[in-house]
């Protein structure tokens, strides 16, 4: 059996990498905003705070009173004391 040789094709000269071509968005201009705009986001900026200091003064515990920090805190260790019951109990 023979092998024939197989002539390789014709070299191309080497290709010059042309520089990939990226989509370029050019941004608008932000449109400027009116007086009244900016006087309309300055009252709900105002109301946004004052609507966060009355629930911080609404959720906060009176002063010197720890009853409801006492409770969370029984609620937690009675909690954590019957875990491993639970788990003995719904494991038989």
């Amino acid at each position: 059996m023979k092998k024939t040789l197989r002539k390789s094709a014709a070299k191309s000269p080497a290709k010059v990498r042309t520089p990939a071509r990226r989509l370029v968005v050019k941004k608008a201009a932000a449109p400027e905003m009116t007086p009244d705009e900016v006087i309309h986001l300055e009252n709900i900026s105002k109301r946004y705070e004052e609507s966060e200091k009355a629930w911080l003064r609404m959720t906060a515990a009176p002063e010197g009173d720890e009853t409801w920090t006492q409770v969370e805190e029984h609620l937690l260790t009675h909690a954590a004391q019957d875990q491993d019951r639970r788990w003995k109990f719904f494991s038989k």
